[in-house]
């Protein structure tokens, strides 16, 4: 079992969901520490994910189906580095999740956004602090990662 994130996850977590929920459009939520059900029978808790809102209002488990996720995002922590930047994106993209981000706390935070092509992620777009990440799916949404930083 890992520690729990550290308080600069925790507030990253939190600032990047809000941010997030400002700008998704119909028929999309944002949500934290909800699972997500894996083909292999594993659930994965994503730091923050993006899905249907009827599925997420009409669910009582606390897991969703991965046809019901549009994106997830792992913020990688110490305890957790070789599961957020190999394990996890694997098998999220094994399960068909469309898109996939990776946030790095460290000289950062730096953004990676990947979206799933042919089974596997492929790299479409990054930024640092002080740069601009946009992106049009799965609705549109530009920020600069300072306004993630604590």
């Amino acid at each position: 079992m890992n520690p729990p994130p550290g308080g600069i996850h925790q507030r990253l977590s939190l600032r990047l969901a809000s941010a997030l929920d400002a700008a998704a459009t119909s028929g999309l939520t944002v949500v934290e520490v909800m699972g997500v059900r894996l083909p292999e029978g594993s659930v994965f808790i994503p730091d923050v994910m993006v899905a249907s809102a009827d599925a997420v209002l009409a669910n009582r488990s606390g897991i969703l189906d991965p046809s019901a996720v549009a994106l997830v995002i792992e913020i990688v922590s110490p305890g957790s580095r070789t599961l957020d930047r190999f394990t996890k994106p694997t098998v999220y993209a094994r399960a068909g999740i469309a898109n996939f981000w990776r946030v790095e706390l460290d000289d950062g935070p730096l953004i990676v956004t990947y979206r799933l092509e042919q089974g596997q992620y492929v790299e479409t777009g990054s930024a640092r602090p002080g740069e601009t990440l946009t992106v049009d799916t799965p609705f549109p949404f530009t920020i600069d990662p300072v306004a993630l930083k604590p």
